[in-house]
């Protein structure tokens, strides 16, 4: 089941990164990937998670049981927030 989820990440991470974007530096790909993460793991809803994204499915989990496994997004979003306010492309 893992290997499914990898699968369908590593896919969204090639098709609209990878294959879309000219990289010109390491730092450019670096801001690239921070930008694409955090719509990936805060903006974007995934259809996996009852059309939640995964910060919204994690916080869900820590309410309704206490904590949330850590396939899940991390609930701290504000190291995202301060990268994207530096970042742009």
């Amino acid at each position: 089941m893992a290997r499914a989820f990898i699968e369908s990440f590593n896919g969204s991470l090639r098709d609209e990164l990878l294959n879309e974007e000219i990289f010109d530096t390491l730092d450019d790909a670096r801001r690239k990937l921070a930008l694409w993460r955090y719509d990936y793991n805060a903006v974007r809803p995934h259809s996996s998670l009852r059309n939640q994204t995964p910060l919204q499915a994690r916080r869900a989990l820590e309410l309704f049981e206490g904590s949330a496994p850590g396939a899940l997004a991390h609930a701290k979003t504000h190291d995202y927030q301060n990268q994207t306010r530096r970042l742009s492309l």
